[in-house]
């Protein structure tokens, strides 16, 4: 009896040892995760995309803890004000002194008038400058001049230009090198406009400082010395470096004249002044420590257990060896003597909101979402944009289709949708759309149309020449496959220039299946002459209705129109191929069975589906962003702005520390407000081969709208032109 005692004491001591899950961001080397699991261990990776997944999965209980910047939680506080506890900061190990990560302070001669903060009007303002490689985003960057002057705004300037209005009305000159906006072009025109904002830079033509070490606080500091500017806007600790306050070795230009330093204050948010030395100086903004955050419920137990964790003998290699390199990776942990709210650590130096309130100048950019998680996915990242200082604001319009959203844009109830490139035709022809920015992929993921015939040895479709009375398989009338085949036919002077292309095309064709043709999502007025030739090889549906563009027609799609030839419905059929790769790879689909029809004319060597760009009818990019194409041209510019801005803060960009991926899955599900391959964004005058032949693919049809209504298609380039014709 004793030994069955002694089996079920083991087994509830077993039950009773509960795991902890932490959040594995890709911060977090795998190889360290697989560590974690060894032995009796007490903690558990959980793998997520970024903080935003992190912070979802700790309000749903499904994850225990996490390690979050004070950004992140920013941006998880606007979801979960109350659902968690920080229960330890994670400091840099020689800085475990500081309160907090860095403090942002305003430095002024000591003949500053105290109390008089219009004292700053027309004295100069010297910046420590805009760059990629700094952890200041833009609210940080901007905080302590939208604080200072009251904001007026002219509908006729873009946000970017309207600050730079008000920036130099208000100081008069500055130096605020680096970019203002992500767009070269503008960003040039910009300061070539307000060449007031470089003034007071050593390098006035470059707008820059001579020396950018230490993101260009020290050079803002040297021009506040130098007398360029009546106030510098810096990091406490380069203050305390320059002028060698608390520093063992003090900067010999500054002490050459050791009170040098005495002839400078700090200026506080309430206009009173500090000396230099002070031991804890006013600031303007604080940054909290990047800390561990823990689920209400266990936040105290766990703080607990994490003591006892860290602290074993580091001689021993077990999973809390792996625990110690996760947690105190280039960190030391200090444990909070009281745990404290999200919101109360937070506030403690950063102003804390969970709305959204318009604060700058231009209107709200209205995206449009077409299901609940990309809704979703759209709430998280304009809040992202809201607190990195992103301008102007993000809202989300949810819609439950693309082309309702298509509609909603074009009737100006939301502004801007990523398609894919497929719906192209249909957002510029029917609904009056143009495109905003074109998206940059690998050029493995580009958009590849083919024609394809069934293999054997006759073929009814041996050449473009042989496509007369023959009968062809689409995924969707007006989609990328059928301007491709489009395009292919002119070139292969089977059908004739003209605008009337449904004309020209069922005088080709014997019959075809052509999904959506005839209603009101993908024709309109323009398209030509009606007929049910190109719907009279798609199958009855079960409703007895015919030539759906839904999956009720089992002709729809690019696998629909695979399954129409290889029924013999269709003798040949113009796929997406990217499209059917899963399907190919799995084997559901016999590559072997197909043979590719060249743009040339000509047949494929080979069976299979993978041709050069040569044999292709088109190799294109995959998606864009569309918007109306009568928005004004300040509207455009400020989405296009803005867009490239959360791309700086939120996509790609080297090393930054970004706390949702807004080109990466949301909370488990992929292609989310832009396709997953999406890498990056890029203006409509790109000269990129694939956005070029994008550009072709509509040539003919924007020809045939500007000669009848001699509408013109905005792009960026055209934008820029008028911005410079108009200010400059």
């Amino acid at each position: 009896m004793r030994a069955v005692y002694l089996v079920f004491l083991f087994l509830g001591a077993v039950a009773a040892q509960k795991k902890y899950k932490l959040c594995a961001t890709s911060a977090i080397n795998p190889v360290t995760c697989v560590s974690l699991g060894r032995g009796e261990n007490q903690v558990s990776c959980d793998t997520v995309v970024d903080s935003s997944e992190c912070a979802i999965k700790l309000n749903r209980g499904e994850v225990d803890f996490g390690m979050f910047t004070a950004e992140e939680a920013l941006l998880a506080y606007n979801f979960y004000p109350s659902d968690s506890q920080v229960i330890a900061q994670l400091k840099h190990p020689e800085r475990v002194d500081e309160t907090h990560e860095f403090k942002a302070v305003a430095v002024v001669p000591s003949t500053f008038t105290e109390g008089k903060l219009d004292d700053l009007k027309q004295g100069g303002f010297c910046h420590p400058g805009f760059s990629k490689t700094q952890l200041w985003n833009d609210n940080i960057l901007k905080w302590f001049e939208k604080k200072i002057y009251n904001q007026t705004c002219d509908s006729s300037l873009t946000t970017a230009e309207n600050e730079a209005v008000n920036l130099r009305n208000y100081f008069g000159k500055a130096c605020r090198p680096g970019n203002w906006v992500s767009e070269a072009s503008h960003d040039v025109a910009l300061k070539q406009k307000y060449p007031e904002l470089c003034a007071a830079c050593d390098n006035t033509t470059t707008c820059q400082y001579n020396n950018t070490d230490a993101h260009g606080h020290i050079d803002a500091l040297k021009c506040l010395v130098g007398g360029k500017g009546k106030v510098a806007y810096v990091a406490l600790s380069y203050v305390q470096q320059y002028f060698g306050i608390n520093n063992p070795v003090p900067n010999i230009d500054v002490n050459t004249n050791t009170s040098i330093w005495n002839s400078y204050r700090f200026l506080c948010p309430n206009g009173s002044l500090e000396q230099l030395n002070s031991t804890n100086p006013c600031s303007w903004l604080k940054q909290p420590w990047k800390m561990i955050l823990a689920r209400n419920e266990i936040a105290a137990e766990l703080q607990e257990k994490l003591k006892v964790w860290l602290a074993t003998d580091s001689s021993v290699q077990d999973w809390t060896t792996a625990l110690k390199s996760i947690l105190q990776k280039d960190t030391a942990v200090e444990y909070l003597p009281e745990l404290k709210s999200l919101s109360a650590y937070l506030s403690d130096g950063r102003e804390l909101a969970t709305t959204t309130t318009t604060t700058s100048c231009g209107s709200n950019i209205r995206w449009c979402t077409i299901n609940t998680e990309e809704t979703n996915k759209c709430n998280w990242i304009a809040k992202a944009a809201s607190t990195h200082g992103i301008q102007p604001d993000v809202s989300c319009k949810a819609e439950n289709s693309t082309f309702e959203c298509l509609r909603s844009i074009a009737s100006d109830s939301a502004d801007i949708i990523t398609i894919d490139s497929h719906y192209g035709h249909f957002a510029r022809q029917v609904f009056n759309l143009s495109s905003v920015m074109y998206t940059e992929t690998d050029d493995d993921r580009n958009s590849v149309v083919i024609a394809v015939v069934r293999e054997g040895t006759t073929y009814n479709v041996s050449s473009f020449a042989t496509l007369k009375s023959r009968s062809a398989c689409f995924p969707e009338f007006g989609g990328i496959a059928w301007l491709s085949f489009v395009n292919a036919a002119r070139l292969n002077n089977v059908i004739s220039n003209s605008c009337d292309v449904v004309t020209e095309v069922t005088n080709l064709l014997s019959g075809a299946c052509a999904p959506g043709f005839g209603d009101g999502n993908h024709q309109n007025s323009t398209t030509g002459t009606t007929s049910s030739k190109l719907c009279s090889v798609c199958p009855v549906e079960a409703n007895n209705a015919s030539c759906s563009a839904n999956p009720s027609n089992i002709y729809y799609g690019d696998k629909g129109a695979l399954e129409c030839l290889k029924s013999g419905a269709g003798d040949v059929a113009f796929i997406e191929y990217l499209n059917l790769r899963d399907d190919i790879t799995a084997g559901v689909i016999n590559a072997s069975q197909y043979r590719v029809l060249c743009k040339n004319g000509s047949l494929a060597l080979y069976t299979g589906f993978q041709v050069d760009e040569q044999c292709a009818l088109s190799i294109t990019i995959d998606s864009e962003v569309m918007g109306r194409k009568s928005a004004s041209a300040i509207n455009t510019t400020n989405t296009v702005l803005a867009l490239l801005k959360i791309e700086d803060w939120l996509g790609y960009r080297v090393e930054t520390l970004r706390p949702i991926d807004v080109y990466g899955p949301f909370n488990g599900t992929k292609n989310l407000l832009f396709k997953d391959s999406t890498t990056g964004l890029e203006t409509t005058n790109s000269t990129r081969k694939a956005a070029l032949a994008y550009k072709e693919l509509f040539a003919h049809y924007e020809s045939c709208i500007t000669s009848g209504s001699m509408t013109v298609l905005a792009s960026f380039s055209t934008i820029l032109l008028l911005f410079l014709a108009h200010y400059l």
